[in-house]
């Protein structure tokens, strides 16, 4: 089998050359959507969090061509408890599978005025899950009787809700899209090493401009959605950057060289990545946005895609210096100790301000050109984080390692920031030859179900990440996971949550 793998790998690799040699060529070919007809998986999983200090009583259950639907919601769930649903339609060749639905509602204990809602997998060709609110509950921007939409994420792959805060300060789904300054009372007093942030993966690889040897959409695209809409709806804070230079343009780069041939995918330009930060940040000021350019990734594609030079820098700083609202920062001073009120605020929010922080190679800091913290622009030295790359398709696995990097670099809120890359990785056979089924795209889905069980289980008060870095942003299913963790265990404003919180502990 590995003399096998080996002689496709040459010949992957003869192919390659073959199109390398003949240099990049333009492609607009791009996967549009992961949510393909049911006919090809009809099954879903639906996760609930109780981040509240109430019990959430089952009180309705019903459902048609459901399997076990009815026994398979608990009849309690504790605060701080998270619970993941198995939605199986149930084969009938008598009745059509597009009528099959489920219906669970939960009672919040405790709370002044009485408040329920229903989980809902509806009927339809796609069996989309929702969250209907019931009675008098109501959350930070979402009224009564609101709808959310969780969507559908074929199987392994799953949606998610979180229930947070204490009455009359409930967060949920679908939160602003300003959702920082919503919190800033909560956490504005806290460093940025207490506070957690939603991370895009390959953030400018929504699309895919140019081909570079024998790369295609499956094995390199990491998103639908532009960035607009990844800082918007998605809630993104944190960019991962990857600079390509190719015919005197900067695009973000998905490529790998393996023994010196380049292969992979350029998706947006970094001009069109700055327009969208810029339009969204006129559009909701008030927020705090960091680009992290990556420490290897950083290529010129006209120079046989080796590392940028001095030169090439001068180039990249020049794109970026159009970012606006870049933050004047101190010297030698590590920025993730510093409370976030001292970059954005209320009242910089209403004179239009927002904070932009790039984050650039520690080995850039030293070399000419660097721009220097007074121009918004850091390296490692002064902006520290770990991080840890798993390398693996194995959702079990990805679990356990990145739960053990979380747990040896943040045994204490006030330990260095620790990035969270909860992304599954092709390996092999599905990097050279992915199937449909295969695409980072589709691999994300069963990333996106474990954040709401797997990973929220593992959270304490002490011990949580400071990014969480995902594939295939879409939703608000991220951003809702980090502002329950901002608002719970950084601010510590939902109760102990079972034990996952000290009560009344301080900083």
């Amino acid at each position: 089998m590995v003399g096998l793998y080996k002689i496709v790998t040459v010949l992957v690799g003869i192919a390659t050359v073959a199109i390398a040699f003949s240099g990049t060529e333009d492609t607009k070919e791009t996967i549009e959507t992961r949510d393909k007809s049911p006919e090809v998986g009809r099954n879903t999983y639906i996760s609930l969090i109780n981040a509240t200090p109430y019990n959430w009583t089952k009180t309705y259950n019903h459902s048609y061509q459901m399997n076990s639907w009815d026994s398979k919601w608990p009849k309690l769930m504790q605060p701080g408890e998270s619970v993941t649903v198995y939605a199986s339609i149930r084969f009938s060749p008598y009745h059509p599978m597009r009528d099959s639905a489920g219906e669970t509602t939960y009672r919040i204990e405790g709370t002044k005025n009485p408040m329920s809602f229903q989980v809902q997998c509806r009927s339809g060709i796609v069996h989309e899950a929702y969250i209907q609110f019931l009675e008098n509950l109501e959350t930070l921007n979402n009224n009564k009787y609101t709808e959310h939409n969780l969507g559908f994420s074929r199987t392994p792959g799953g949606v998610g809700f979180v229930l947070a805060g204490t009455e009359d300060h409930f967060i949920s789904n679908d939160g602003p899209l300003d959702w920082m300054q919503s919190q800033i009372n909560e956490i504005g007093h806290l460093p940025l090493r207490e506070i957690t942030l939603p991370r895009s993966h390959h953030s400018g690889q929504w699309k895919n401009e140019k081909l570079v040897g024998g790369a295609q959409p499956a094995n390199t695209q990491a998103h639908v959605l532009p960035l607009y809409d990844q800082l918007g709806n998605g809630g993104i804070r944190v960019l991962d950057i990857r600079p390509m230079l190719k015919g005197g343009v900067f695009h973000h780069g998905h490529v790998s060289v393996w023994n010196g041939m380049p292969n992979g995918m350029l998706g947006a330009t970094i001009k069109e990545m700055v327009d969208m930060q810029n339009k969204f940040m006129k559009d909701y000021p008030g927020e705090l946005f960091i680009w992290d350019i990556h420490e290897h990734d950083a290529r010129n594609g006209d120079k046989h895609f080796k590392s940028l030079d001095d030169e090439d820098r001068k180039k990249l700083y020049k794109e970026l210096f159009r970012l606006q609202h870049r933050h004047a920062l101190p010297d030698g001073v590590d920025i993730s100790t510093r409370p976030l009120n001292t970059l954005i605020s209320e009242r910089l929010r209403k004179r239009g301000r927002s904070c932009v922080i790039v984050r650039l190679p520690t080995s850039w800091a030293t070399k000419k050109y660097f721009p220097g913290s007074k121009e918004g622009f850091l390296s490692g030295v002064n902006f520290p984080y770990k991080t840890r790359w798993s390398n693996t398709n194995k959702m079990k696995t990805l679990v356990e390692d990145q739960l053990r990097g979380l747990r040896e670099a943040r045994p204490s809120r006030s330990s260095q920031m620790y990035n969270m890359d909860w992304i599954l990785t092709q390996q092999r056979s599905q990097a050279l030859f992915p199937l449909d089924l295969e695409s980072i795209i589709e691999l994300s889905g069963e990333a996106w179900k474990t954040l709401f069980q797997d990973l929220w289980n593992a959270l304490t008060d002490e011990t949580y990440p400071n990014w969480i870095a995902l594939d295939n942003i879409h939703g608000n299913q991220h951003k809702a996971l980090a502002m329950a963790i901002n608002k719970c265990l950084a601010a510590r404003n939902c109760g102990s949550l079972g034990g996952k919180v000290k009560v009344g502990g301080g900083e």
